[in-house]
């Protein structure tokens, strides 16, 4: 090893420029590919958040994701506290979430959950207890999988 890259600092993070095309598919460089496939499968969720334009691309074992999208009329300070403890008793994780008031009364939580995790657990089941939470208005569950 020489001596610069005996110097050279750790790194955090790997980048890549690209091009946006809609007529090219934007490739990762094979560093991202083994980077993301150290630990996991052979798939991911890719999320884009609109607002801040940031792209997250979560690795997951299971060629199927779930997402939860729960619409929040009034929120409550204990809200939090009960969806932690619905995911800690249905021992459900999530790969990401998200959430974003856009007034007192009016506020969205999303979920991403690998399909995995709703082994042991109907979707139905999941959906009952979110809805029961105060405040809750409407719970939808979406299925996505890989290709499609």
């Amino acid at each position: 090893m020489t001596e610069e890259e005996t110097n050279k600092p750790a790194e955090v993070t790997i980048a890549h420029m690209t091009i946006i095309d809609q007529n090219e598919p934007i490739r990762l460089p094979d560093k991202f590919i083994e980077a993301l496939q150290k630990d996991q499968g052979r798939y991911a969720v890719i999320i884009l958040a609109p607002n801040t334009r940031i792209i997250r691309i979560i690795p997951t074992n299971s060629d199927t994701v779930t997402k939860i999208n729960i619409n929040i009329g009034k929120l409550s300070p204990d809200f939090l506290r009960q969806m932690g403890s619905i995911f800690i008793r249905l021992g459900i994780k999530t790969l990401y979430s998200t959430g974003l008031c856009f007034t007192q009364d009016a506020c969205v939580y999303e979920g991403y959950f690998d399909s995995t995790e709703l082994e042991n657990v109907s979707i139905e089941t999941v959906k009952n207890e979110f809805k029961a939470i105060p405040g809750v208005a409407t719970v939808t569950v979406d299925m996505m999988s890989a290709g499609k």
